[in-house]
């Protein structure tokens, strides 16, 4: 084993006993990544239950790990996330959960999509089927784009480029990074992918005046040309950005055969299976049949049950709780955000000297401004986003 390869190994124990320290793990694989020409190791984590997000606070240990203390670069899925993009051919599930890169199994008894995986061939005709599909949308925005050029309508063939490129990002995120970052803004999703594709990471040098110009010209477009009148851009500036638009999709395309090839060669040259046996639980909690011991931990157990309903413990991050908020619904979960807000903004205004019963009331207002945000219900105003979408099918189909 060489000295890289010897750092590597070590650092990932760490980095595992470090997880498991704040993280309830399911599955843990081990893959590779290759960035700015040279191999970096990847380990897929993927978490029991449904925690659709960690906290900031929690966000920002596991970042620290792996920013210190290992060469390792980490992407973190809840298992519910993880099973329906592995169910819907997501390329980077398929071609780095695969059963021989596991390995750390923390699974219940029983079996799941993940038990024994390995794609086959009707999972990647399929992959390759989807990847086609979603070429030929994104070319109309490129032919959009072509079309308002020769109309000399420069903003709207700016924003049929924008919409371009965001969109192959969003792509190229799915299936090497597992998770797309939904936003619009073309230079954060450079900085979100660039430590897994460096070229992309680059595809507007920012360190370039001339370049760093054209990629705040392409985010503006976005907003400027939908709801502002006053966005100009030149046809030498669209055509710079044309010549990016046809760079991601080379670099976009070559990205997808190489991972695609990769899960063939495997499906070929796949190593003999070695079984990794679930993680066993600490002897200390398992309980002793019969033993004055295990009478009383069942008698402590059913108390818990009975009074313990406040708290409950977060499926998929140790030492923290949920705390249930009853409410009639999203209205009313609204005002409350609403109540909330205009308590902390009043409290804010207000001339306030610290006393023995609130000493620190900016941390105070601080706190309860972090309670908001967890309020605010993403998941579904996304899946009103997607509603909004299927509307205007539906009227073009003629159904009611």
């Amino acid at each position: 084993m060489t000295t890289m390869e010897s750092k590597n190994y070590i650092n990932r124990d760490q980095v595992i006993d470090n997880l498991y320290s704040l993280l309830e793990i399911k599955y843990i694989y081990e893959s590779i990544v290759v960035t700015e020409g040279f191999p970096k190791p990847l380990l897929i984590v993927i978490l029991k239950g449904n925690c659709s997000s960690l906290t900031q606070e929690i966000s920002s240990m596991v970042a620290k790990i792996f920013q210190e203390q290992t060469d390792y670069l980490c992407r973190i899925f809840s298992y519910e996330y993880a099973e329906q993009q592995l169910k819907e051919g997501n390329l980077f599930f398929a071609h780095n959960c695969s059963w021989e890169k596991l390995i750390v199994n923390n699974a219940d008894t029983g079996t799941d999509v993940f038990h024994r995986y390995s794609p086959n061939e009707d999972t990647l005709n399929r992959i390759v089927l989807d990847f086609q599909q979603e070429r030929a949308k994104l070319n109309a925005f490129m032919e959009g784009a072509n079309f308002f050029l020769e109309k000399e309508n420069h903003s709207q063939a700016a924003f049929n480029l924008h919409q371009y490129i965001e969109l192959w990002f969003r792509r190229v995120e799915l299936f090497t990074m597992g998770k797309e970052r939904k936003c619009h803004s073309i230079k954060e999703h450079q900085t979100y992918i660039k430590p897994f594709v460096s070229e992309l990471g680059n595809l507007f040098n920012k360190d370039v005046t001339e370049e760093l110009s054209l990629l705040r010209l392409l985010d503006e477009s976005y907003i400027s040309t939908r709801y502002q009148n006053n966005y100009h851009i030149k046809i030498a500036q669209i055509q710079k950005i044309q010549e990016k638009a046809n760079r991601i999709y080379a670099i976009i395309s070559e990205l997808f055969e190489d991972k695609l090839a990769e899960c063939k060669t495997y499906m070929v040259d796949r190593p003999p299976h070695q079984e990794i046996p679930p993680v066993k639980e600490d002897a200390s909690d398992v309980e002793i049949p019969g033993s004055e011991e295990g009478g009383t931990l069942n008698k402590i157990k059913a108390l818990t049950k009975k009074h313990f309903y406040t708290l409950k413990r977060c499926p998929s991050i140790k030492e923290l709780y949920s705390v249930n908020l009853i409410t009639e619904g999203y209205l009313e979960t609204s005002f409350m955000i609403s109540n909330l807000l205009k308590v902390c903004i009043t409290a804010l205004e207000a001339d306030y000297i610290p006393n023995r019963v609130v000493p620190e009331p900016e941390q105070n207002i601080r706190e309860v401004l972090g309670y908001v945000l967890n309020l605010i219900p993403y998941e579904e105003m996304e899946f009103l986003d997607k509603i909004r979408q299927l509307l205007p099918d539906m009227e073009a189909q003629g159904q009611p």
